[in-house]
């Protein structure tokens, strides 16, 4: 602290006027001052501004018809609008609360809705926690200027659809050059905290949220990083049943 550094010049100051004989006072006041912590503000948490304020509601999910005991929620870690990527492979994230070993689908449909893009079965079982996925793994890739759907099914019983349960929510990926002009992350920006920060702020949420679940996965203090993921989740709307204390979350799985 830079008034310490003053207050050590006037105090060898005062030492050397007097012949050495230095309040003891100042001296034990120096001391208060230097046992003090020293504490750095904790930076405000990420605030996610979406891109499109008015687009129409786009989140499913929850439970389907007629839940038995034992049916597991899925919930698609999306904002309730079309939410935006600037990646040709970005990564899609839900929840889910219970094991299951129930068969599992990737549906993924373009704007144009004729028939699926993807509709992939996941490898079962799968476990309780949260569950990211690229489709570019099943060779798709999300085109420019192009929006898709996509959903997560678990499979109740093959001959009753009704009793599917489903989660998802819809994605648009910008290009890259439309991202740069308008100052937004470009497609080689790290993955790391500031990253995220940079990703909510510019309305990229599926871009934030990967880099969250990932730097998660990788990093000690996942404490912070879940305070952060759960402030951006109940910012868009998603809260997650029986959320738990950040040191004793729930696990993080990608495919």
């Amino acid at each position: 602290m830079p008034y310490l550094r003053v207050f050590f010049l006037l105090v060898l100051t005062i030492t050397w006027l007097t012949g050495g004989h230095t309040s003891q006072v100042a001296f034990n006041f120096l001391s208060s001052i230097a046992s003090e912590p020293v504490t750095t503000p904790e930076r405000r948490l990420p605030e996610y501004k979406p891109r499109k304020a008015d687009a129409p509601r786009a989140r499913i999910g929850g439970q389907g018809r007629g839940v038995e005991a034992g049916t597991p929620v899925l919930i698609a870690l999306v904002p309730d609008h079309i939410a935006f990527t600037v990646k040709n492979d970005p990564t899609l994230c839900w929840y889910q609360s219970l094991h299951t070993s129930r068969p599992m689908v990737l549906t993924v449909v373009d704007s144009r809705g004729i028939r699926p893009i993807l509709e992939q079965s996941l490898p079962t079982p799968v476990r309780r926690g949260i569950h990211c996925l690229r489709p570019r793994e099943y060779g798709v890739e999300f085109r420019v200027e192009e929006s898709y759907r996509w959903y997560v099914t678990v499979v109740m019983d093959p001959n009753r659809p009704s009793l599917d349960v489903v989660a998802g929510g819809m994605i648009e990926r910008i290009s890259l050059d439309e991202a740069c002009a308008l100052g937004m992350p470009c497609l080689s920006s790290p993955c790391d905290t500031e990253g995220i920060y940079r990703y909510a702020e510019s309305g990229l949420w599926y871009d934030a949220i990967a880099c969250l679940v990932e730097l998660i996965e990788q990093e000690p203090d996942k404490a912070r990083l879940r305070r952060m993921l759960d402030h951006l989740l109940h910012q868009s709307g998603v809260h997650l049943p029986g959320e738990s204390p950040p040191d004793q979350s729930i696990g993080l799985q990608t495919r």
